[in-house]
């Protein structure tokens, strides 16, 4: 079987907004935008939108920037999934500052 978390297109983000591990990172795919915090592994106390970076979509986003995409096997199917933003763990993220704050 294919690896399919491989990137679909690439462009050239700048090194310093890529995701890692303590990185919100702002996708979008044909349901809509969702935003991901990548943490090393999800704990039972863990926030919501945690994903881990041994995850298939964890996997599939580290080290990619915005203006990438890549396509990653998930239960539920291919998804193919656009990086919108990434940003610092410690920094509001425009994902969350465009809605009132709150997170999808």
């Amino acid at each position: 079987m294919a690896d399919l978390s491989e990137p679909a297109t690439t462009t050239n983000p700048p090194r310093n907004r890529v995701a890692l591990p303590g990185s919100r990172v702002r996708v979008q795919d044909r349901e809509g935008e969702h935003e991901y915090t990548m943490v090393t592994r999800v704990t039972p106390g863990a926030a919501p939108g945690s994903v881990s970076v041994g995850s298939p979509v964890g996997r599939a986003l580290l080290g990619r920037g915005p203006g990438e995409q890549v396509r990653v096997q998930t239960p539920g199917g291919v998804r193919l999934l656009t990086v919108v933003d990434v940003a610092d763990g410690t920094s509001p993220s425009t994902a969350a500052a465009g809605r009132g704050g709150k997170a999808r």
